[in-house]
């Protein structure tokens, strides 16, 4: 019998090649995603293993310490794996790690963290604007300064100054009790309590002659101060601070505006929300001295105007404080 020892012809090598080549372009990209899929899986077991070692760092640094350790610097890391590197490693409160945008041995892990983030959400709170009305301890207010939700706290002008029983509560053995107008007196013609700005009894028409030596601008040591703190305590515990405005805070928010030459209307238009600044029936101290005056401090006039007077040439200033309270202790009444 005949022996056939055919071979291959070109066409079937060729034919062959083509298939292998084929079979090549199909499963060398799922060989090389398993072999991705691998290495990253890899990749984050080690950043597994890292945190789990810092979190057991931490556990050694209390138990020999007593202390919370606030860095990571602060650990000695047992961890003998590929390199892990995070461009966020934060150590919460409860003794976690939360890890993020970490590479391993160079290499990216894509969007993978370790851990939650648990860091306290920084607290908002009320934004209230200048001009609106507010209540704390059943006094009502106007908001001078605020309008941040990141402020805890917010500076707030009393809406009516002190009265009369107020200053005799507040003031006794301080202020000069005068139920008429006088120089240093503590009431003023529309009932309110006021006084003049003076830093001892010595200061106006004492048995009838006429002392100057205790008027002067320095509110620190002034008898309005006194009556002021009086009240903060009985009035305003919670207040972090008391005083009274400042001519700054009056131009900042009201600016200089006389609706009709010095009338004493009241404004109008777009300045008739600064209005609660001032009221027809008083006028009121600021802690601010006159600068070119050493007898003297700013004054708000009853239509609103800021100007300067004399401690012991005009008396008929009242006491409206200003408080700066947290948020908390406030409710809001409306505009």
């Amino acid at each position: 019998m005949k022996k056939s020892n055919r071979a291959f012809t070109l066409i079937e090598l060729i034919a062959v090649l083509v298939i292998m080549a084929i079979l090549a372009l199909i499963v060398t990209p799922l060989v090389m995603n398993i072999i991705r899929k691998a290495r990253i899986s890899a990749d984050k077991r080690s950043v597994d293993v890292y945190g789990r070692s810092i979190e057991l760092a931490i556990a050694g640094y209390l138990l020999d310490t007593g202390k919370f350790p606030t860095e990571v610097s602060q650990l000695t890391i047992e961890y003998s794996g590929n390199q892990v590197v995070c461009s966020t490693t934060q150590i919460n409160t409860d003794s976690s790690v939360y890890l993020a945008g970490c590479t391993v041995a160079g290499r990216s892990v894509d969007n993978y963290t370790y851990g939650s983030d648990k860091t306290p959400q920084a607290p908002t709170y009320t934004a209230y604007q200048v001009g609106d009305q507010v209540t704390y301890n059943n006094v009502d207010y106007y908001v001078i300064k605020d309008s941040d939700t990141t402020e805890e706290s917010v500076t707030l002008l009393k809406e009516e100054p002190l009265s009369v029983a107020e200053v005799n509560q507040f003031g006794a053995g301080h202020v000069n009790r005068y139920t008429y107008d006088s120089v240093g007196t503590a009431y003023n013609s529309n009932g309110y309590g006021g006084m003049a700005y003076y830093t001892s009894e010595t200061c106006g028409n004492v048995n009838n002659t006429w002392v100057s030596t205790g008027c002067k601008t320095d509110y620190a040591s002034s008898e309005i101060k006194y009556v002021v703190d009086a009240w903060k305590t009985a009035k305003a515990p919670a207040a972090t601070e008391v005083r009274l405005i400042s001519k700054d805070e009056i131009e900042t928010e009201r600016k200089e505006y006389d609706p009709c030459g010095g009338c004493g209307a009241v404004a109008t238009g777009d300045f008739a929300k600064y209005n609660w600044m001032y009221n027809n029936n008083y006028w009121y101290w600021t802690n601010t001295p006159y600068t070119d005056s050493s007898s003297s401090v700013w004054r708000v006039n009853h239509f609103g105007e800021l100007g300067s007077f004399s401690v012991y040439g005009d008396f008929d200033g009242v006491v409206r404080p200003v408080i700066t309270i947290s948020k908390s202790n406030i409710s809001n009444t409306g505009n």
